[in-house]
C-alpha cells in the first residue's frame, strides 16, 4: 500500500474557532472513512444519543455545526483497524492493530513498531497542542494512554477521562456517574441547535 492509497483513508480533526470542548478518540473506521469525518457511525449515535438525544451520528453534528463549540481530535487521522481497509495486507497494517492494543513506545521492540508509534503521537501532539486552552474529553484508554504518552492534564483548560462510547458504554449503569459529570463538562462548553 502506497502514500497516496492511504490518503484515501485520512479523516481531518473538526475544531473550529468558537470549539471549547474537544473530544478525543482512537481512531476513524469505516464509516467516518465513507463520510469524511469523525465519530459518523454507531458510536457517534450513542454519543449524540447519550448527549443531545438525537439519533444523528455526533460527527455529523459537529461537522454540519449543528451542536455548538465542540471539536473532534483523532489520535489517529487513519484507520488503525485492518478491517476499514481494502487491502488490509500492508507491513504498516499490523502494526496499527498492535497500537491499537497499546500506543505506547515499546522497550523491546525488534522491528520498526516504535517508528510508527512515534510519528503518530508526534502528528498527534502537533494537532492538539495549539488547543491548550479548551477542555478536553478524553474518550477511552487507548486515547487516554496516546495522551499521557505526549501531555499532561495540566497543561490543558480541563481534562475529563471518560469511557469509549463503543457498546452502548455510555448507557451502562456502571459508568453512570461518569457520563453525568461528562453531561456537566460539555454542557458549560456545546449546546445542540
Amino acid at each position: 500500500m502506497n502514500q497516496n492509497d492511504f490518503n484515501n483513508y485520512f479523516v481531518d480533526d473538526i475544531v473550529y474557532d468558537t470549539t471549547k470542548v474537544i473530544f478525543v478518540l482512537e481512531s476513524p473506521h469505516t464509516q467516518e472513512v465513507k463520510n469524511g469525518y469523525p465519530v459518523a457511525g454507531k458510536s457517534g449515535v450513542d454519543m449524540s444519543s447519550v448527549l443531545f438525544n438525537s439519533k444523528e451520528p455526533f460527527g455529523k453534528l459537529v461537522f454540519e455545526k449543528k451542536v455548538e463549540n465542540i471539536g473532534l481530535v483523532n489520535i489517529s487521522n487513519y484507520p488503525l483497524q485492518k478491517s476499514a481497509y481494502e487491502n488490509p495486507e500492508a507491513k504498516v497494517l499490523e502494526f496499527f492493530e498492535l497500537i491499537r492494543q497499546n500506543p505506547k513506545p515499546r522497550k523491546t521492540a525488534k522491528t520498526n513498531i516504535n517508528l510508527v508509534i512515534e510519528k503518530m503521537l508526534s502528528n498527534f501532539k502537533k494537532r492538539l497542542e495549539k488547543h491548550k486552552d479548551k477542555k478536553l474529553v478524553l474518550c477511552g484508554n487507548f486515547a487516554q494512554n496516546a495522551f499521557d504518552v505526549v501531555f499532561d492534564d495540566s497543561e490543558f483548560k480541563d481534562v475529563l477521562r471518560v469511557p469509549h462510547p463503543s457498546f452502548n458504554n455510555w448507557k451502562k449503569v456502571r459508568y453512570k456517574d461518569k457520563i453525568e459529570e461528562l453531561k456537566i463538562f460539555v454542557k458549560d462548553g456545546g449546546s445542540y441547535k
